[in-house]
């Protein structure tokens, strides 16, 4: 059990990903979030994996306790009073460093990374490769509850950061006229992008956004080790997309959790210009008289 001072005299993170053996060494001097969340066809329990084993001192974060309740589009932004309320219960401070990770590599600990952003934290990263790194390098587990300290947390939304279902539609309106617009990147896997497998979410079509480009996520991880891939591999998978890295980019998916590894991959390679479309396919392939692509 580690007690967590309130603050700390540190500069931010210099890339969105620490390595195992970085966290390791500076356990002592941030806070872990275990932020382990899993489609239903996965078969997983985030909140029992988590009590069963842990990074030492992890306080759980649970995307969908930690999103917008009143609607019933997945895991949406919380409103910030909401989010303000939950991080203080966590015991969590603005000027806290903090490092997130999950049990599946890199997943949706990507998500909570860009949801602190968005509400204004600047000393986050993710756990390149995770949990199942932390494992692999024969690190220590715990079972027990980490010790909380009151906080007041104060969110400062960065609406820069978040792309809307307008913004969307706009953006295609402009290019069906020929002008030039954002870019979208979604990250769901491409059959799904090509309409070929059906959506996993009951009665949503699948299929994609006209002039959105597909990027599956799994693409930006090195299958053998579970990392992130370096930013040489990344520009490279851009440039063969013909993704152009001085305009605009929207990261996007299913429910806005995957489109987050896109966004972290896009940090590293140090650009600035781009932001999430929180609702993705879920809202916008639910709306009336949208234009849905195929292949």
């Amino acid at each position: 059990m580690f007690v967590r001072s309130a603050r700390y005299a540190f500069s931010t993170f210099p890339s969105p990903l620490v390595s195992v053996q970085y966290l390791k060494q500076n356990l002592n001097k941030v806070k872990v979030l275990d932020c382990s969340w899993y489609l239903p066809q996965m078969n997983r329990n985030a909140e029992l994996e988590y009590k069963k084993s842990h990074i030492p001192g992890a306080i759980r974060f649970d995307i969908d306790a930690n999103s917008l309740q009143e609607t019933s589009l997945p895991h949406m932004l919380p409103k910030t009073e909401d989010f303000e309320r939950s991080v203080s219960d966590m015991g969590i401070s603005n000027n806290d460093r903090i490092v997130v990770y999950d049990g599946m590599n890199i997943f949706s600990s990507a998500r909570v990374y860009w949801q602190f952003k968005y509400f204004g934290h600047k000393d986050i990263a993710v756990l390149d490769g995770g949990f199942p790194a932390w494992v692999r390098e024969n690190c220590a587990v715990s079972d027990a509850p980490p010790l909380i300290r009151e906080a007041k947390y104060k969110a400062t939304p960065q609406v820069h950061m978040l792309r809307q279902l307008d913004f969307i539609l706009k953006n295609i309106e402009n290019q069906n006229k020929g002008k030039r617009g954002d870019q979208v990147l979604d990250a769901r896997p491409a059959p799904r992008f090509n309409g070929e497998v059906p959506e996993p979410r009951p009665g949503l079509s699948s299929g994609h956004m006209p002039y959105s480009t597909s990027l599956p996520f799994s693409q930006l991880i090195d299958q053998k080790t579970g990392l992130m891939k370096t930013p040489e591999e990344i520009k490279e998978i851009l440039n063969s997309l013909n993704v152009d890295v001085n305009r605009n980019i929207v990261c996007s998916c299913g429910s806005g959790v995957t489109a987050s590894v896109i966004y972290v991959a896009l940090e590293r390679i140090g650009l600035k210009n781009i932001s999430l479309y929180d609702g993705s396919w879920s809202e916008y392939a639910a709306t009336k008289d949208v234009e849905i692509k195929k292949k």
